[in-house]
């Protein structure tokens, strides 16, 4: 855990702070948890979620836990403690999955778990909202042969696949399996040994960083293919190869979230970032509150599992979503 117990204790104060005197006795409260709150995804997911409980009159505390898991459970247990009915998380860490689920249980509460899916101790899968992560890897895998086709990349030797990995997060890697079982499927005879597995922490930075050290390790490769768990991911591969002199000509890069689509494609230059799959994730936000809300009116099971649907934005389909995401 990052956290020290200074922070902790000042993260806990900020917390009540924030919680204090929020709602009359007789709202309905919720909570809403999220991991990363400055990332554009986060931003417009809690927007959305916040949208939505104004629409039905719940009284919503935020909070960004900063990837920190003893703070998610400090908030957890706040929120708890001020009367909410239900919660949405987005957890730091999987790991916290049969915690939380306790503690929603011992409590009385609905839960819903947003973006990463979490299981109950005894391996049931708590109410989920987002993606289905294979599935949506799948997409970008099958994309990337499409355009490995189109370009003519099978008659080059020098290709080499970039998988750009959070291996510590278990979501993370299903969609990076989910791109390559795709690719590999349509690209049968290309040579599994030339998969470059290249760890990241989930930021672009991080992706930059280890992409830049593995095009110095692979001199030979002349033509990169990067598909990973978001858009920072893939961006950050192809700005390592920008960095490295490569041409956008000889990078194909597909993102997932849509998150980075503006820094991609705004400038309005080529660039090895193709696309992306773009999930709405104030849709999400709003439709985790939406499900919560009518399983308490209603005193109904939550569904297992709400699946959202990804669209591709490429360069050419960009204008058509540049005013909804690009409005910083």
């Amino acid at each position: 855990m990052k956290s020290s117990t200074i922070l902790s204790g000042i993260a806990t104060a900020a917390v009540l702070s924030c919680f204090a005197g929020a709602a009359g006795a007789d709202e309905v409260k919720f909570g809403y948890i999220n991991k990363m709150g400055e990332h554009p995804w986060f931003v417009a997911e809690v927007a959305g979620a916040k949208a939505e409980a104004g629409k039905l009159g719940v009284n919503l505390m935020t909070q960004d836990v900063h990837f920190d898991a003893n703070l998610a459970l400090t908030t957890f247990d706040t929120m708890v403690g001020d009367g909410v009915k239900a919660i949405a998380i987005v957890v730091p860490d999987k790991a916290l999955g049969p915690v939380v689920a306790e503690k929603a249980e011992k409590a009385g509460i609905r839960l819903i778990a947003v973006d990463d899916d979490i299981y109950t101790s005894d391996k049931k899968m708590v109410p989920y909202v987002g993606m289905n992560a294979e599935n949506i890897g799948r997409q970008v895998g099958a994309e990337d042969a499409r355009i490995y086709k189109a370009e003519g990349w099978d008659k080059f030797k020098d290709v080499r696949i970039g998988s750009i990995e959070d291996q510590k997060a278990d979501t993370c890697m299903r969609r990076n399996r989910g791109a390559e079982a795709a690719f590999l499927e349509a690209v049968p005879d290309f040579d599994k040994a030339n998969i470059v597995r290249i760890p990241y922490d989930n930021h672009m930075e991080s992706a930059v960083t280890a992409v830049t050290t593995t095009l110095t390790a692979h001199p030979e490769a002349k033509h990169w293919i990067f598909y990973s768990c978001n858009d920072d991911g893939v961006l950050g591969g192809v700005r390592a190869t920008e960095n490295q002199g490569f041409q956008p000509s000889d990078v194909i890069g597909v993102g997932i979230d849509g998150s980075r689509a503006c820094d991609a494609f705004g400038p309005g230059k080529p660039t090895g970032f193709r696309g992306t799959m773009y999930i709405d994730s104030a849709k999400e936000g709003a439709q985790a509150i939406q499900l919560l809300y009518a399983s308490v009116k209603d005193n109904t099971p939550l569904p297992v599992t709400t699946y959202v649907q990804a669209d591709l934005i490429t360069a050419d389909s960009f204008p058509s979503y540049k005013d909804k995401l690009c409005h910083k």
